[in-house]
């Protein structure tokens, strides 16, 4: 009676043959080894260099003209953009998954944590500024946000920057 094992070993040992016959066949198929006897000539490569040279364009005169006597300085007042933001703003995100092993001891709190936001929106940093008392809650809180936040940047002067934001949430069965 054949099994499984004796089966495998015979179709490796037969086709460890077929693969030794078929490299004979083809050796024995070349009755003259290929042999290049013509020699190959170099190809002769022209090339030039050239020199560019870009001068420097001359500077205009500077014309120096006295400041005004006034005491004080004029400053400039910040532009106010209709889409400027105050503080980033959360555009989508999904709720945080509540870890197997929180349930299975009944694990319940609030994470609160802060989130840098970059110009382009998404997550930079977090960090828990106050903890649920268990790491898996304020893990599980971390991971979703770095996953799935995404905020729409502070802008100041119609420019995104760099801001940070204090998020919570609160784990409860």
């Amino acid at each position: 009676m054949l099994n499984d094992h004796k089966i495998n070993r015979i179709s490796l040992f037969s086709s460890i043959i077929i693969h030794i016959a078929l490299v004979i066949v083809s050796f024995l198929s070349f009755k003259k080894p290929i042999v290049i006897t013509s020699s190959i000539q170099p190809v002769p490569i022209e090339f030039s260099i050239k020199e560019i040279v870009i001068a420097k364009p001359t500077p205009k005169e500077i014309i120096q003209t006295p400041a005004p006597k006034s005491a004080k300085p004029t400053k400039k007042l910040p532009v106010k953009h209709k889409d400027d933001r105050s503080k980033p703003v959360l555009e989508s995100h999904k709720e945080p998954y509540y870890p197997k092993e929180a349930i299975n001891f009944s694990f319940e709190g609030t994470v609160v944590v802060n989130v840098v936001v970059n110009t382009q929106g998404r997550v930079a940093d977090v960090t828990v500024v106050k903890s649920s008392g268990h790491s898996v809650l304020d893990k599980a809180f971390i991971s979703t946000i770095k996953s799935t936040y995404i905020f729409k940047p502070k802008r100041v002067e119609g420019v995104n920057v760099v801001d940070t934001i204090t998020l919570s949430h609160t784990f409860s069965l």
